[in-house]
């Protein structure tokens, strides 16, 4: 279930009061895609958890580019939550930076697409003061329409972003990108960054009809033997995305114990 996923990556369930459970979404969330597999089910099953955790209080700011505003619209709806009514209650802003991009001519660069986030994440805090939360999918795009700078313009964007002196800072922030090693840099500094990073990956001994990838989460933990907070695996799940759920095993399980 999806629910086991979200649990695994320390987001609290709604209805569900777990003894020693994550009460609050980690502040900052990376989600590493590999080749063959997408995340953007997970990133749905996000957004859905936390705006029906609060109905009144939560609110959600999604930056859509790998798929559009309209793609997760139909995620959540086969996730029974309706979306034009959280956009109506401005619980929910969706921004297709694609359409801003067309709107534009195609001339817009990279750092005027990373300015547009900016002032609009600047006006979602403004207008949700607590408990906001901001999905960016995904971030490589940005680095790939600006090959002079490569990473370094996002990378700094987002280092003043996440900066605790940010006006503009989110509650909890959960970014998508392709962990392809083009994007070492990228990948590794967002890593730093991260309380949770949930890598997605195809199985490694192929296709399978009853399973789509790995799904494996490391979590950022204070160690018995050190002061420093590092991040540790937590679990392993093989996923099948279906129709309107999504069905998770552990490996070793009767029927996938090669995978």
């Amino acid at each position: 279930m999806s629910l086991d996923m979200l649990s695994a990556c320390g987001w609290p369930l709604p209805g569900i009061n777990v003894t020693g459970s994550h009460t609050n979404p980690p502040k900052v969330t990376l989600v590493q895609e590999q080749f063959g597999v997408d995340g953007s089910f997970l990133l749905a099953n996000m957004l859905v958890n936390h705006l029906k955790a609060n109905t009144q209080a939560n609110s959600v700011l999604l930056i859509a580019t790998h798929h559009t505003s309209a793609h997760y619209a139909g995620v959540c709806k086969k996730l029974a939550f309706n979306t034009e009514a959280a956009v109506k209650n401005h619980q929910l802003t969706m921004v297709d930076v694609l359409e801003h991009l067309y709107s534009q001519g195609g001339t817009t660069g990279a750092l005027n697409l990373l300015q547009h986030i900016g002032q609009q994440m600047k006006e979602a805090r403004q207008a949700h003061p607590s408990n906001l939360l901001v999905i960016v999918d995904d971030l490589t795009f940005y680095a790939v329409m600006h090959p002079s700078g490569a990473e370094n313009p996002v990378i700094d964007f987002f280092d003043e972003q996440l900066s605790m002196a940010s006006p503009s800072r989110p509650d909890h922030i959960v970014l998508k990108v392709n962990a392809s090693e083009c994007y070492g840099r990228l990948c590794a500094y967002l890593r730093d960054q991260a309380e949770v990073v949930v890598t997605l990956e195809p199985l490694s001994s192929g296709n399978f009809r009853e399973v789509d990838g790995r799904f494996t989460v490391h979590r950022r933990e204070r160690t018995a033997t050190s002061q420093l907070e590092l991040l540790e695996h937590h679990r392993t799940l093989l996923y099948k995305v279906g129709e309107r759920q999504i069905r998770t095993y552990v490996p070793g399980e009767l029927g996938i114990k090669n995978l």
